[in-house]
């Protein structure tokens, strides 16, 4: 206790110089408010330079120039006033917050952290500080940590809804769509039916599998504005997801009346016309997402534009999921054809089995930010190009799908090993079965069905089932042949590790059949015969109609008639597998 006295007193002269030394400077400090009010930036950073020439250990003045330059996105040149500013006042939160956010742009996320830190401490109960917070732990991957600041923030500023969506997205980009729901319905009590309100509330609801009620939640938003290009889009997906396309595609429109360049509407409106077989136009809409604030921050400049890639050198860029990476290699032998040379970015787990069947590229598992900065600082690089950009230039109508027999090679060593062990197991047909896809955040809901449920697949006499699905499942596995008597051979080693182990026992099985999931892409580039139970509205690649997909020749798709409607899918997979087993060789 006499120690914090004796501090308290030895820092009173330091206040009582820095009072002073803020009175100087008040009549100047008035000035440039102003300006800043005006939102006159240059104004007011000329102006703040003339009153630190008088005042340099000003810290308002030091803080309020580099407040201005933050504004100007002069991030650099903020940095040197913003430091004085926290060395002059050490108790001033805002001039740490400002200078962490400056840091933070700069890339050093460690010196930022402490900077914010420190803002947070000196005012706890400020939700800006935890925002800036959140938003450098998001920007080093500590993502549940940014939640926690995120929650703080929330319980100490309710009322503020910019919070409130921070909140609601996060814990959708985690999975956690029942615990945005709740806190959307608990804001709606507590604030009351607002715009804000409501559009948070269907976009949880929409995360949650509401469709419907998400369409609702939007409408009720409407009619409190009609000027927000976002809730159209939200309600545009929201009929998308219940299958209703020119529903959809009407509110996307909508949205573009609102504000005509609005990259969210022109993303969605992209994957419409993809799904529709529209590629030349779906593309187009699918380069929006580099518009789109959650889009990635990497890159891909000189970018390649189509033209004539001979005596180039061309990177192309990862940027997508496993599934997509499959997909997108389709495109890879034209690029190593057409190319001096190609260095190809990949899912680490996909490493080999792309060596093994594009062996004249070069391929760059990307493992960490470290390994993606090592990739974008080649030097002997000419146009870089992001994966998911190809098709493009490559895939502007079904014509150009080429009709493969599998572009990837699995290994033939590992594919007899595994043919060998699905001979010891005895006799019937062997077939790959996975049945759940996808995360929360891509409506894993929509694509996924129980072992209970595909019974009357997976009874079908003559089969020997063989499991695809990674992710936690032998407790469904064991509880299937307790209660129903069927057994699912498992291989770990198969699944849970490298791709190419998946490959070569994909190679082995006689058919695939599978919920939408990589194991889809997987099958359908090596070549495999796959079915793919296909839900009601599916992802673009899997289009609305028919019982094929340009991508993959060797697929075959059962289609949901009706939303949620496995039943009748399930049927039809059980009768036409029984006719596959009557015509199989014996």
């Amino acid at each position: 206790m006499l120690k914090n006295l004796l501090m308290h007193f030895l820092r009173m002269p330091a206040r009582a110089v820095r009072a002073r030394r803020e009175r100087r400077a008040m009549p100047g400090l008035n000035a440039v408010i102003v300006l800043f009010n005006e939102k006159k930036y240059e104004d007011a950073v000329e102006a703040c330079r003339t009153l630190i020439a008088q005042e340099p250990r000003s810290a308002q003045a030091n803080h309020f120039c580099g407040r201005a330059l933050l504004e100007l996105d002069r991030y650099a040149e903020a940095m040197p006033y913003l430091q004085v500013a926290v060395d002059a006042d050490p108790d001033l939160a805002e001039a740490h917050s400002d200078l962490a956010l400056a840091l933070l742009k700069s890339g050093d996320f460690e010196a930022a952290e402490r900077l914010c830190r420190r803002a947070v401490a000196i005012q706890p109960n400020e939700p800006r500080y935890r925002l800036y917070m959140a938003e450098i732990l998001e920007s080093t991957g500590r993502d549940k940590e940014a939640l926690e600041e995120l929650s703080a923030a929330q319980e100490f500023a309710p009322e503020r809804t910019d919070v409130l969506e921070k909140l609601i997205l996060k814990l959708d980009q985690l999975g956690m769509p029942s615990v945005a729901l709740h806190v959307a319905e608990r804001a709606t009590v507590e604030l009351g039916e607002t715009f804000e309100t409501q559009f948070y509330l269907a976009h949880a609801r929409f995360s949650s599998g509401d469709l419907q009620g998400a369409v609702d939640a939007c409408r009720r938003a409407i009619k409190f504005r009609t000027d927000v290009p976002g809730i159209y889009v939200t309600l545009g997906s929201a009929y998308l997801g219940l299958g209703k396309i020119d529903e959809a595609v009407t509110a996307y429109r909508r949205s573009l009346k609102v504000l005509p360049d609005y990259p969210d509407a022109h993303f969605h409106l992209g994957m419409v016309n993809l799904m529709r077989g529209r590629y030349r136009d779906g593309w187009a809409g699918f380069e929006y997402r580099f518009k789109i604030r959650r889009a990635t921050r990497r890159t891909s400049e000189p970018r390649w534009n189509g033209t004539s890639l001979r005596g180039r050198t061309l990177h192309v860029l990862r940027e997508q999921g496993l599934g997509d990476d499959i997909m997108y290699s389709s495109c890879f032998p034209q690029l190593i054809r057409d190319a001096k040379h190609c260095y190809i970015e990949c899912e680490p787990r996909l490493d080999r089995l792309f060596t093994r069947s594009f062996p004249e590229a070069t391929f760059i598992p990307i493992v960490d930010n470290a390994t993606k900065a090592a990739a974008t600082s080649r030097e002997d690089v000419d146009v870089r190009i992001f994966s998911a950009s190809v098709p493009g230039y490559l895939r502007n109508s079904v014509r150009d799908f080429p009709d493969h027999r599998g572009y990837l090679k699995a290994d033939p060593q590992r594919v007899a090993h595994w043919q060998a062990k699905l001979a010891a197991l005895g006799g019937g047909v062997n077939v790959g079965i996975s049945w759940r896809g996808g995360t929360a955040h891509t409506h894993r809901d929509r694509r996924t069905l129980s072992l209970d449920a595909l019974f009357p697949v997976l009874s079908v006499p003559g089969v020997r089932w063989v499991n695809l699905q990674y992710g936690a499942r032998a407790a469904e596995i064991a509880a299937l042949k307790a209660g129903q008597g069927v057994d699912i051979t498992d291989w770990p080693e198969a699944i849970d590790g490298d791709y190419d182990e998946t490959a070569a026992l994909v190679g082995a099985l006689d058919l695939v059949i599978s919920v939408c999931t990589s194991v889809v892409h997987l099958s359908g580039a090596l070549g495999r015969p796959v079915w793919v139970m296909a839900p009601y509205a599916p992802e673009w690649r899997y289009g609305l109609n028919g019982d094929t997909m340009p991508w993959y020749p060797a697929a075959r798709l059962f289609r949901q008639t009706a939303i949620a409607d496995w039943d009748s899918v399930i049927s039809d997979v059980r009768q036409e597998l029984t006719r596959y087993l009557l015509a199989a060789p014996k």
